[in-house]
């Protein structure tokens, strides 16, 4: 591992690398090498050969989708999925009509969206415009994932071969297990937004080497923080506290530097504020104070936590993980834990073998298992059982921010800190190999690499599941909509848009946004005087009646938001004709619900339950449709003036 502090630093400074060495014993002569400034002449071919490997490995993961990627979706998170194409379409549009990138009436019209409150992942979405309005938003979502892997491990790569293993193969296990965690991979079936983490590997390394040249440094980290917060802000949140904790922790284990260098390190965070405050305070006011915002969570902190004994498990998108063990996780979306015991075993292994020489390696393991108990949530749930036992985040339940988190992410914190301690127990093995061979142990590199692939092969990611895209009807991919909604007014599809029937998002994705659409999938508040958080828009009668009848007969579909009828696990257990019926105040309601909305044409696809929705609507609304384009038209302009 490099041992010198980089061009420009004193020998004084605090630096990753710093904290790396060993502090009783001397590194090796063979381990310290002059750091030098970044140049092209310092990418090597086996770094060329790293990144591209680290590519196909982004590919292997997205293969599923790539397949056929303008007729499929993912398959475990349609709904986020839909989502994001709905981002893509929106930052493509700000090319073409000019408008506040934080608001967004075109979706829940007429109240808006509040953007910078939901995932717009501008950082991601605006840089991929131009291959939204080329190839269209499934290709800019295909492309938007496999670059959040890529360059997530990508980075982690650069990072850990320039300033902590001077191997190149000890790098690139680290990086691959930083950029195809099970984590990651998990929120690859749907939220690209949490898997593009290529920013923090560069927020790390600048903080911890941040003494050395405060005011240049302090202006990278600045605008470092104002990308990633355009990114993802809860990925930010997670990792300013993991970085907080693991500065905290280096400085207790050499409190003579802290006490030189902390004026100096203070110096570069007070540049980093001036730099990141005036770039987010409009974009944050808005957030938190502008239309549509909200706040809390729509469900409690306990819906999504990690079972204790999920760590020494595996994922079901992993090589170890293919037989699915549901009673220890919440959702495919949250295996973030799912480490499996050899590599927790090895990770321990390194951390003791290093834990006296390496102050790095202890502050790193204790931030991960203080990161690891947060995960855990305010109550312990083990092998799938929920005990009343408290866990650490008990702590935290009424701090602000804090509170805000979904406590089973705090892993996020922990993938760094094993993929470090993977790269330096290769690193380790490799430089012990000519020893070992010295003092005749000729099994030593095959003993290792056993070990190594034992512990990372299981973890290794299995393709997303994808499956089969809702056709986007004919009425709206040849611009026949326009024959019926003008410009103000809006479209109503059947059911209305939300988190179980994303659909509508996909056409209006498709048609570039140009037509409103009242409702959909987002996050707001629950009413006018009510800021809580919740999924969707407040409940109106009408579109809670056609959700209703779209999930008749059988069991109700698992929903969180405005159109969940209320008492529905009941609603099934009536007669059918009890559910469809309408009622003279249904359809007074029904037609102050246009009125709200502003609705020009109701449009019902084929879609499950069509009959029913078919009639319902019809009754509604006093008249039959006509089939136009692929889809049942109600033409409304002569109900809504």
């Amino acid at each position: 591992m490099n041992a010198s502090a980089p061009i420009g630093d004193t020998p004084q400074t605090m630096t990753i690398t710093d904290h790396a060495r060993s502090a009783p014993e001397p590194e090796p002569e063979t381990s310290s090498r002059p750091a030098r400034a970044f140049t092209w002449r310092r990418i090597s071919p086996s770094d060329v050969f790293a990144h591209g490997c680290l590519l196909l490995g982004a590919l292997w993961v997205t293969s599923h989708l790539w397949k056929d990627v303008r007729q499929r979706v993912l398959a475990s998170n349609p709904g986020d999925h839909t989502q994001f194409e709905w981002m893509l379409a929106h930052a493509a549009r700000l090319f073409v009509h000019p408008e506040n990138p934080f608001f967004s009436r075109q979706m829940n019209f007429p109240d808006g969206v509040n953007l910078m409150a939901n995932t717009s992942a501008l950082g991601l979405t605006i840089p991929l415009a131009p291959v939204t309005l080329i190839w269209g938003p499934p290709v800019a979502f295909a492309v938007m994932l496999t670059l959040a892997l890529w360059l997530t491990a990508s980075a982690w790569y650069h990072v850990f071969s320039r300033h902590l293993v001077r191997s190149r193969p000890a790098a690139f296990a680290g990086a691959v297990l930083c950029g195809f965690a099970p984590a990651l991979v998990a929120h690859a079936s749907g939220q690209p937004n949490l898997v593009a983490q290529f920013a923090i590997p560069f927020i790390v390394v600048t903080v911890l080497r941040l003494p050395g040249r405060p005011v240049a440094r302090g202006v990278l980290l600045g605008l470092l923080v104002v990308y990633q917060a355009f990114v993802n802000e809860e990925v930010l949140f997670f990792f300013a506290q993991g970085i907080g904790v693991l500065v905290l922790l280096c400085a207790l284990f050499d409190l003579g530097r802290a006490r030189q260098e902390w004026r100096r390190f203070l110096a570069g965070l007070g540049v980093a504020a001036l730099v990141a405050i005036p770039l987010l305070a409009f974009p944050l006011y808005w957030q938190f104070t502008g239309p549509q915002g909200y706040k809390g969570l729509p469900f409690p902190p306990s819906s999504y936590t990690q079972d204790a004994l999920a760590y020494v498990t595996y994922a079901r998108e992993a090589v170890g993980g293919r037989a699915p063990v549901p009673t220890l996780g919440t959702s495919p979306n949250e295996d973030n834990s799912s480490f499996g015991w050899p590599l927790l075993a090895l990770c321990l292994a390194v951390t003791v073998l290093l834990w006296r020489r390496n102050r790095l390696v202890r502050a790193a393991s204790i931030t991960a298992v203080i990161f690891a108990a947060l995960s855990l949530g305010p109550n312990l749930t083990i092998g799938g059982r929920h005990t009343h036992y408290p866990g650490p985040f008990r702590l935290l339940l009424h701090v602000p921010l804090v509170d805000l988190s979904v406590p089973g992410r705090f892993t996020l914190v922990v993938i760094p800190v094993i993929g470090m301690l993977v790269a330096l127990g290769v690193q380790q093995a490799i430089d012990a190999t000519p020893r070992m061979r010295e003092a005749g142990v000729r099994v030593w590199t095959l003993v290792w690499v056993i070990v190594l692939l034992g512990a990372l092969v299981p973890v290794l990611p299995t393709p997303v599941p994808a499956a089969g895209r809702p056709q986007v009807p004919a009425f709206i991919t040849s611009g026949q909509w326009r024959q019926y909604v003008p410009a103000g007014r809006t479209m109503v599809p059947v059911p209305l848009g939300a988190w179980r029937s994303p659909e509508p998002l996909l056409w209006q994705a498709v048609a570039r946004l140009d037509f409103n659409m009242p409702r959909g999938y987002f996050l707001g508040p629950s009413g006018p005087d009510d800021t809580q958080a919740m999924f969707g828009a407040p409940p109106r009668p009408t579109s809670t009646k056609l959700y209703a009848v779209s999930v008749l007969p059988g069991e109700p579909k698992p929903y969180v938001g405005g159109d969940t009828p209320l008492g529905s696990v009941e609603y099934t257990e009536r007669p059918t004709d009890v559910a469809t019926r309408v009622t003279a105040a249904d359809r007074s309601q029904a037609l102050a619900d246009l009125r709200y909305w502003r609705a020009a044409a109701i449009v019902l696809a084929p879609v499950g339950n069509e009959e029913q929705l078919w009639r319902t609507t019809s009754e509604l609304v006093g008249f039959r449709p006509k089939f136009v384009g692929g889809v049942w038209l109600w033409d409304v302009r002569g109900l809504v003036p």
